[in-house]
Parts: C-alpha cells; sequence; structure tokens
C-alpha cells in the first residue's frame, strides 16, 4: 500500500464499470491508476477522482499496474469544471504534461506549478488569459527549454530598442546583430514583453503569480508562449485550439 496526493488530469472509461485515470504526482510523477467499480452508483471513491481534483490516494501495485484502494479530495477546485473557458485551459495543461512529462519520475515542480495555476484558475483572482502564459513558459522552462533571456546571444547586450527572441533555440539577439528575415522563427519582443518574459522565465516560484500585465499586452505574450511551446516539443496541441475556439466566441 502506498500513498500519493495528486491532480488528476485525465480519465477514461475502462469495461463497464471501471475508470482509469492519469495522475500527476509529487512523489512519483505521472502514473496510470485503474479504479474498480468507478462507474457503479455505489462506489465510494468516485467522487474523489474527478477531473482536475486534488486528492489523497491510496494506492496497490500489482505487476507493474497501481489500483485505487481509496481517496480523499484535497482541494476540488470544483469552479473549473463549472466554466468552458477554464475548463478547456485546464485541458490544454494537462495535455502538455501527459505529452511531455516521463511517467513514473518524481515530479514535484511541475506538480506545485499545475496545482497553484489551477488555484488561481478556480478562484479567479487572475484571468485565465494571464495564466496560460504563465505556466506554458514556465513549465516549458522547467522541461529544459529555459530561454537565454541576460542579453544577446552575440554582443551581450541586455536592453536595445529592438531585442528578437529565436523560438528555435531561446536566444536573444539584439537589433545591431539581428538577421532578421534570413532566419526562421525570429519575433520582436518590445520592452514590456520581453519584462515578461524574463519575470516568468526566471522570478522565484513565490513571487511568480504577481505579475502584471496590461490586458492590450496578453494576448501577445500568450501567443508568444504558445507558439514557444509548439516549437520546443515539436506538436500543437488539440485542446488548444479548442480553448482558443472557446475565447474567440
Amino acid at each position: 500500500m502506498q500513498t500519493v496526493n495528486g491532480v488528476i488530469i485525465r480519465d477514461r472509461k475502462v469495461g463497464d464499470n471501471d475508470k482509469a485515470v492519469t495522475v500527476l504526482t509529487r512523489e512519483i510523477g505521472l502514473i496510470d491508476i485503474t479504479v474498480r467499480g468507478a462507474m457503479k452508483i455505489t462506489s465510494k471513491s468516485s467522487s474523489s477522482i474527478q477531473l482536475f481534483m486534488y486528492s489523497k490516494l491510496c494506492i496497490n501495485e500489482s505487476k507493474g499496474r497501481y489500483y485505487l484502494d481509496s481517496a480523499e479530495p484535497v482541494n476540488v477546485f470544483y469552479n473549473i469544471r463549472l466554466d468552458v473557458e477554464k475548463f478547456a485551459l485546464a485541458s490544454y495543461f494537462s495535455e502538455l504534461i501527459t505529452y511531455s512529462v516521463l511517467f513514473g519520475q518524481p515530479c514535484d515542480i511541475i506538480t506545485r506549478l499545475l496545482l497553484n495555476t489551477l488555484y488561481f484558475l478556480d478562484n479567479g483572482k487572475l484571468s485565465h488569459r494571464i495564466l496560460k502564459p504563465i505556466f506554458e513558459l514556465r513549465f516549458i522552462s522547467e522541461l529544459g527549454h529555459l530561454p537565454a533571456l541576460l542579453g544577446c546571444c552575440q554582443c551581450n547586450c541586455y536592453e536595445h530598442e529592438k531585442m528578437y527572441f529565436n523560438l528555435y533555440d531561446g536566444k536573444l539577439t539584439c537589433g545591431d546583430c539581428s538577421k532578421v528575415g534570413e532566419i526562421e522563427n525570429i519575433i520582436k519582443l518590445s520592452p514590456d514583453i520581453l519584462n515578461a518574459v524574463r519575470y516568468i522565465s526566471l522570478i522565484d516560484y513565490k513571487k511568480l503569480y504577481n505579475i502584471r500585465l496590461p490586458d492590450n499586452l496578453r494576448a501577445e505574450l500568450s501567443e508568444i508562449t504558445e507558439n514557444y511551446v509548439s516549437v520546443q516539443l515539436g506538436k500543437r496541441f488539440k485542446t488548444l485550439d479548442f480553448y482558443k475556439t472557446i475565447i474567440s466566441q
């Protein structure tokens, strides 16, 4: 018997009565857990294994598979399941994690990032439009794709009226050194956007959600971070397309 704390980020029906859930845990990273009888009305655990809930799970391992013995909710993040925009964004975060994170590897930092983001998404203290780029950029940085943001990759210039960001290698180039037009996926960063990118990538976790950005710059930042994630992972995510369809309506 083992006890873990984790966020339910995917579920699917197995047979007539069972359910399989993918859980992001601090202790052992991503795991799949089979929940026997979860689809039955009499199931005691079904209320604790809903999508995006953070729960305390007692599990047994048999022949390389995990089975749920009991579950207790810690934080239900109820409002996320009531709001289609919040639900769509949480689904995108979940797809990013299931695609990128290795199963069975300790995952404390990314679990913390997801939990904190879901907390603000649930209570509405921060708009989902700023939570999206915060999660995307910090997540991809924690995966090992931290952008090189301390200055121009050629002359080390920290500030310049024109700074360009390479989505392929995550490097900055100033206007004096850049060869715009010769390299694909080079984008210009305004001073405010560059400061935001630096803040999200490098700030201590305790201050991560203190960022403030005008509404007119959030869409620009969001487009940059989603493109950086897509280029670094070599994939476009269907849940992101769904989320963008929802918010455009």
